[in-house]
């Protein structure tokens, strides 16, 4: 069986198993790191600066011993060495050409490899002063050395290497190294801490969540969070979940409601069609018998087309499947034809068509489905309209926009219908005396090309406190 990795482990962690324990290690990941960084920065820093003070130093003696060197006799170097070494805290020593010490003070402490010495001595011999340190500057035992040619008339004889022990620096970074250690790790402790706890404060309210969404999902619609975080997201939160809630509920009572609209206009003309027929087949009839029930049948199956086509147009629009043509249309034109297709049947009733449509009208979108509102709203003021009445057609440019009025001198729409009476299936046939009622389903599509147009639509009194509705459509203007 395959090991499993460290990432693998750390998952099956129990305290890893939840959000809020990932959260807090993710906290103390992340100062870890930090805190990393900062150190070795500062470590980094500390050291550069600490050599760089002490190469200094020891490069200024190097230099008066190496003079006073350069101007004494071979013989009495080593007297000068001890000279110097006297009141020097470190080591010295003399490498001749041929690698061999001329002197050597104090150097018995100096952990330095000879291979190192040497190589530092013949760096020295042919580029000049040369430095480096016999361990890591943590280390106790750990030196700094700087090599210096002894030169006299030019040419360098010796080589001159002075030793400074770093062990106070060492003690110094040590100390600076574990006080920063436990402090970092105090810091990390309380960070867990803190993180842990406010994550858990704050993720308290997901246990009401959970609860009121389990509620919801097992079919208690009217469940709402009643919880009052001081956190402006949590109340944001909270805020926008209820505004789910609702608006699920809402749905799904729309939906039921149009299940059941749906299905009593469809088994309403289905069951005049099923009654119609079993009639002309109970007896013999004569052929003109037969031919009027065939009509009105036919009639009927039109009805129930005009049902299930508007049934199929507002399913594809709700799963955002309709696409209209966005293309220039003249609407002006589009209206004047609609409105000559119902001159025919506003006869019918006698009903006079006043037409004040502006020209020159243009608006960008499909013509076909314009021509659908607008031959909705005229027939609706067909239906609606007393006869001998008048219904007028308006259409003019305002505030930038195009605004067009079917306004007809009916009963008009009660003020408590206004706000659903483009709802699906939704008929104010009481209040209209909707005698030849359809399914309620027409304002509804036309409202959703209207607003699919960029555009609104709303119905108003014709003639306030006297009666009639007036549907308006805005449009923007191409």
């Amino acid at each position: 069986m395959k090991p499993l990795g460290w990432g693998a482990r750390l998952r099956r962690w129990r305290f890893l198993q939840t959000f809020r324990g990932r959260l807090a290690a993710l906290f103390v990941a992340l100062e870890a790191g930090l805190l990393l960084l900062a150190g070795a920065g500062m470590y980094l820093a500390l050291r550069e600066a600490v050599v760089r003070e002490m190469d200094a130093e020891l490069l200024a003696q190097a230099e008066h011993l190496a003079s006073e060197l350069a101007d004494t006799p071979l013989e009495v170097w080593p007297a000068e060495c001890a000279e110097f070494a006297s009141h020097f805290l470190g080591a010295v020593r003399v490498i001749s050409p041929q690698r061999e010490s001329i002197c050597e003070v104090g150097w018995s402490w100096v952990q330095a490899p000879q291979e190192l010495q040497l190589r530092l001595a013949a760096d020295a011999f042919a580029f000049g002063r040369q430095f480096a340190s016999t361990r890591p500057i943590l280390s106790r035992k750990s030196a700094r050395l700087v090599a210096m040619p002894i030169e006299v008339h030019g040419r360098p004889i010796a080589v001159l290497v002075l030793a400074r022990s770093l062990a106070d620096v060492a003690a110094v970074l040590r100390l600076v190294f574990w006080l920063g250690a436990f402090f970092g790790f105090v810091s990390i402790a309380l960070t867990a801490f803190a993180s842990y706890a406010l994550a858990k404060r704050a993720l308290a309210p997901l246990n009401e969540i959970r609860r009121t969404a389990g509620a919801v999902a097992a079919g208690d619609l009217s469940r709402r969070l009643t919880m009052k975080g001081e956190d402006r997201e949590i109340r944001e939160l909270v805020a926008v979940l209820n505004k789910m809630f609702s608006d699920l509920e809402a749905a799904f009572r729309a939906q039921k409601r149009f299940t059941a609209d749906a299905s009593h206009e469809l088994r309403l003309p289905i069951a005049i069609l099923k009654g119609e027929i079993e009639v002309a087949l109970r007896h013999p009839r004569p052929p003109e018998e037969y031919r009027r029930v065939l009509r009105e049948s036919l009639q009927t199956i039109a009805r129930l087309e005009r049902i299930v086509d508007d049934l199929l147009t507002l399913a594809r629009a709700d799963a955002h499947q309709l696409e209209f043509e966005q293309a220039p249309v003249d609407l002006t034109l589009l209206l004047e034809e609609e409105a000559q297709n119902h001159l025919p049947l506003f006869a019918r009733k006698r009903i006079e068509l006043v037409m004040e449509v502006a020209p020159g009208l243009e608006v960008l979108g499909d013509a076909h489905a314009l021509a659908r509102v607008f031959a909705n709203l005229l027939h609706n003021a067909f239906k609606y309209a007393p006869e001998g009445s008048r219904v007028r057609l308006l259409a003019r440019r305002k505030d930038g926009k195009i605004e067009v009025r079917v306004e007809d001198e009916g009963p008009g729409v009660p003020e408590e219908a206004r706000t659903r009476i483009f709802d699906r299936f939704y008929r104010v046939e009481d209040a209209r005396g909707g005698k030849e009622g359809g399914a309620g389903l027409g304002l509804a599509i036309a409202k959703y090309i209207v607003e699919a147009h960029g555009g609104r639509i709303w119905v108003e009194d014709t003639h306030p406190g006297k009666g009639g509705a007036s549907f308006v459509v805005v449009l923007p203007a191409a």
